[in-house]
């Protein structure tokens, strides 16, 4: 049994997501391939850093029965590929299976690459779900109820630990995060971020596709997206003098096409103090569920991730259900 079977089989025989919302998410898989699928193994499926952090963005008062399962299934093909098979398993075997299957969601990454989508599905490639979404980065007032499998308005989920906000974040966790030897100033990131665009070959290998994402935001006006030397350089000529309204509408034109994954790889702890404590990668973790709860606060029109729009879907499908449930007992 190949690991996306056993992963299949294990979450349509997962009781806990009967008559539950279930949203497919990015990272590593923890299915064995070896042995018979546990109770204990279908918790694990759903306390990786990925499912955590998308469930701990969740508005907190949406937490209880209305809670979605996440569950990690490896990269964003491998997702895409994952949606299909729990679909078609579910339906060669509906008896063997505690999935309603129009409550499975899937949310992946926009990336750089294109990424392909189910051939009926309504929109063919990922880029035009994030059109089709997203408004100068923002979801889109009534978007649109075919819309099943979501991606992130920005490049992807990293992104969203560096904007402007999550530094009030970070108190909460005792050790201040370092970043290049000095405390982490999320601007000067954010300029290397920028710098970092020069020299990036899949930037520059997935330039028009950058040029027509950057075209969908207001701030993609303001930047000469003609090189990837020409965007990195007009980008922190813009940056330097803007407002603060205008630098957060730069930040996420910039967010939307740069990568972030390989900075907030180097975000370590106090080196005076947080090595003594925890490994770099779990303080990284924890970084990011501090800034998911605060984003759990937050209310919805002021919510960065997309997260809080799907959410607001499934508790919307979740409600009705339950209503109709208890109408047919009356």
């Amino acid at each position: 049994m190949d690991e996306l079977q056993a992963q299949v089989e294990a979450i349509l025989g997962s009781r806990r997501i009967k008559h539950r919302l279930v949203v497919l998410c990015e990272g590593d898989r923890l299915i064995p391939t070896d042995r018979a699928p546990s109770p204990q193994m279908y918790r694990a499926l759903e306390k990786t850093p990925d499912s955590n952090f998308y469930k701990a963005c969740v508005p907190t008062d949406w937490h209880g029965s209305c809670l979605p399962h996440f569950f990690n299934c490896g990269g964003r093909a491998e997702v895409l590929r994952s949606f299909d098979a729990l679909l078609e398993a579910h339906h060669e075997r509906p008896e063997a299976s505690y999935l309603s299957p129009d409550k499975l969601y899937a949310l992946v990454d926009l990336d750089l690459q294109l990424g392909k989508l189910p051939n009926d599905y309504p929109w063919p490639t990922t880029e035009e779900v994030h059109a089709a979404l997203y408004e100068d980065g923002a979801v889109c007032a009534e978007p649109d109820a075919r819309h099943r499998i979501w991606v992130t308005a920005l490049v992807h989920k990293e992104a969203f630990f560096v904007l402007s906000g999550a530094a009030a974040s970070w108190a909460h966790g005792g050790v201040a995060p370092f970043f290049a030897g000095a405390p982490l100033e999320l601007r000067a990131l954010h300029a290397e971020v920028a710098r970092r665009l020069e020299s990036d070959p899949d930037f520059a290998q997935n330039l028009a596709r950058a040029q027509g994402r950057l075209a969908r935001f207001s701030a993609g006006a303001r930047l000469d997206c003609s090189s990837s030397q020409a965007l990195a350089r007009s980008w922190q000529t813009q940056a330097t003098n803007a407002s603060d309204e205008d630098y957060e509408a730069l930040l996420r034109a910039l967010l939307a096409v740069a990568k972030v994954k390989p900075l907030w790889s180097k975000v370590v702890p106090d080196p005076r103090v947080g090595g003594m404590l925890l490994p770099d990668e779990t303080f990284r973790e924890q970084l990011a569920l501090n800034i998911a709860r605060s984003i759990a606060k937050l209310k919805p029109s002021a919510h960065p991730l997309t997260t809080c729009s799907l959410g607001s879907r499934l508790v919307a499908i979740e409600s009705a259900t339950t209503n109709s449930a208890e109408s047919s007992r009356l």
